[in-house]
């Protein structure tokens, strides 16, 4: 029951049947078409089976896919898909006949429910938050439960045309959303291609040109020694990359060769406490810079002490997932902050590399690449040690260039993370407003109470 006239307030399964179970398929042909979804055919963003893929029933209906047919909402039910937003009404199946990804739960709307209405329900923040809540499983493996899905109260209108008006109404405002969403996008992509443009123009001595001309006495410092740090190294396999072209008066040396120290952080746990050394973190790194604004902290004591960051210490992220494990950024803070053992400090011989300039080439694309390279993959995470990091392959203009590199590209930089960062509020303005209206309607506050009687 609701308070509101025309509306009722009904536990999901009450509204939808939840994992319908599969249809006999005994005198169904083995050639007979059907729609196949895998999840990446699910787009997160407009919420739509944006790829769907073509079957038959001898080659997918008779396994253990989840089924569904027309009409049918699709709700990922495991992480990150499901915060994510993966989340679809089925398009019309000509042979009625859908497999898809067992990652799924079905929702099928029952009589004088209208599916679209439901499919905003899901896709509400509040409700992929509380389906968070009720995960079961373990870390990496964590999925929603059918029976959260079916004790879950909806509270809808009462009667089928007034949902479906609704419907009609959250779909435009969505199509609004999402088309904003798409060319705020576009635009990020366009900006990402900007940094990286700028990142190889800097790498390839192709940002400096002009300073080449007018410095001709310009010479690299050779590194007369390795990183302080003595330890044991193996041969390195030599790797299949070819370097970016660059100036003939740039050497080629090593990251181990160009650095005074090359080491680890610490493993001490850290905590909320304020009171103690900031810790910095794989997630603080984010773009090539480091953000402050998720801070650990840990008490200090003499190892702490060694390793407080000094300015112009570069932080290597040697562990995290694949897609970003390698990071890197420069430490240029004035408060005294040390780092975590999935970090690894280098600094520099002040006249062979410049920091800033080292860590536009870790960030660059050839940077990127050679740690898709040389990381170890592990279950969940991959890893590049300390060894094959001293061992890449480091291009040294005079430090007088790298310096002009460094002041130039920063400026460019900066430029286009102020741009990045606007695109970021907008985007997050644009989801807001969306969520804020899928509220609104559940709630029962949007044009009008629905009571047609």
């Amino acid at each position: 029951m609701s308070d509101r006239p025309g509306w009722h307030t009904s536990r999901l399964d009450e509204l939808c049947d939840i994992n319908p179970p599969k249809p006999k398929l005994h005198n169904v042909d083995d050639s007979t078409e059907v729609l196949f979804v895998p999840m990446a055919a699910v787009n997160e963003v407009s919420g739509t089976v944006a790829t769907p893929q073509k079957s038959t029933v001898g080659v997918v209906g008779r396994k253990s896919y989840r089924s569904f047919t027309s009409g049918d909402v699709l709700f990922a039910k495991i992480t990150p898909c499901m915060e994510n937003g993966k989340a679809a009404v089925v398009p019309t199946i000509p042979t009625g006949l859908g497999f898809g990804s067992t990652e799924f739960h079905v929702i099928r709307p029952k009589q004088g429910t209208d599916p679209r209405l439901i499919w905003h329900f899901v896709r509400q923040q509040s409700f992929r938050d509380e389906a968070a809540n009720h995960f079961t499983g373990t870390v990496g493996q964590l999925r929603v439960p059918a029976d959260f899905l079916k004790s879950f109260e909806v509270m809808i209108p009462s009667d089928k045309k007034y949902q479906s008006q609704l419907a009609a109404l959250l779909d435009a405002a969505t199509g609004h959303s999402a088309s904003a969403s798409s060319h705020l996008a576009t635009a990020r992509r366009a900006v990402e291609r900007f940094r990286q443009s700028v990142l190889a123009a800097a790498c390839s001595g192709r940002l400096t040109a002009d300073w080449r001309e007018e410095h001709p006495e310009a010479e690299s410092t050779a590194p007369e020694k390795t990183s302080g740090k003595k330890r044991r190294t193996r041969e390195m396999t030599p790797l299949d990359l070819e370097l970016p072209e660059m100036p003939d008066t740039y050497i080629v040396s090593t990251v181990g060769a160009a650095s005074t120290v090359l080491e680890y952080g610490t493993s001490k746990k850290a905590d909320n406490d304020a009171l103690g050394v900031p810790v910095l973190r794989m997630g603080n790194i984010q773009r090539g810079r480091l953000e402050f604004d998720d801070l650990k902290y840990c008490p200090s004591d003499r190892e702490i002490e060694r390793l407080v960051l000094r300015d112009g210490d570069l932080l290597f992220n040697r562990t995290n997932s694949p897609e970003l494990v390698g990071k890197a950024a420069v430490f240029h803070e004035p408060v005294a902050m040390t780092f975590a053992s999935y970090l690894i400090r280098v600094r520099f011989a002040d006249d062979v590399a410049d920091p800033d300039f080292v860590n536009y080439w870790l960030n660059s694309a050839w940077g990127r690449m050679w740690a898709r390279h040389v990381k170890t993959d592990g279950v969940s995470q991959s890893n590049i040690n300390g060894t094959k990091l001293g061992c890449m392959p480091l291009p040294l203009p005079p430090i007088e260039e790298q310096r002009e590199i460094v002041r130039r590209a920063s400026h460019m930089l900066a430029m286009a993370d102020a741009l990045l960062a606007r695109i970021d509020e907008t985007s997050r303005s644009v989801d807001r407003s969306s969520q804020a209206l899928l509220a609104k309607t559940f709630r029962g506050e949007l044009v009008g109470s629905g009571d047609n009687s």
